[in-house]
């Protein structure tokens, strides 16, 4: 059901404490919360996450994930380029190493798990809101094998300190609650030396939803 080595690396949310499975459930040693599994992922949504547009944009990618990929590659050709052109160039700004961790903030279908493989055969761990999605990003986490995936939020990471080389956090920021502590969190399990890319975009599907642009 879960891994000895996400186990590893996996913290309360809440305080942060080291975590137990216990049969179908997780439970955190030191605040006693309990996280169940939904869909088979571990679920580290906690109710803070469900807050302003992090409920808008859960709801909507749940019901796009299905038609994302198509449609994406769609919007992408329209601006005269391809999907893969993108994620190879977003990816190759992260500079993964061979035997780098990468985590994926907002992981979405997991477009981006085949390219992180080309340069690291090490774990690769991919977060999302959107059970949707999630459900999506399996078909290639199977593919490409020793990808994780964990349902939470950006604002509250369910992992410890200082155990990620490599962070990415792709076309969301901008719809985060809150983006400051957002990356408070990115940078507190991001191990010193590692190297954190952000990108983000504005789409058709992103105006229509009122997306900002993030300064």
């Amino acid at each position: 059901m879960i891994s000895e080595e996400l186990m590893g690396i996996l913290r309360c949310p809440y305080c942060r404490g080291l975590l137990e499975l216990r049969g179908d459930v997780i439970i955190c040693r030191g605040c006693s919360r309990v996280y169940v599994f939904r869909h088979g992922f571990p679920d580290f949504r906690i109710p803070e996450c469900f807050r302003g547009m992090n409920i808008i944009q859960r709801a909507f990618y749940n019901l796009y994930a299905p038609l994302y990929d198509k449609w994406e590659q769609r919007f992408a050709l329209r601006r005269g380029f391809t999907e893969e052109m993108l994620r190879e160039k977003i990816v190759s700004e992260m500079a993964i190493e061979d035997g780098d961790m990468v985590l994926e903030i907002c992981i979405g279908t997991g477009s981006n798990i085949p390219y992180y493989r080309r340069y690291t055969r090490n774990t690769i761990v991919g977060l999302d809101i959107s059970e949707g999605m999630m459900l999506k990003a399996v078909e290639k986490a199977r593919k490409y094998g020793n990808v994780e995936l964990v349902l939470g939020c950006a604002e509250y990471l369910p992992f410890r300190d200082n155990c990620f080389e490599k962070i990415l956090i792709g076309g969301a920021i901008s719809y985060f609650k809150k983006p400051a502590k957002a990356l408070e969190e990115a940078y507190r399990v991001l191990k010193r030396g590692g190297r954190l890319v952000i990108y983000d975009q504005l789409s058709t599907i992103d105006r229509l939803l009122g997306k900002q642009s993030y300064q």
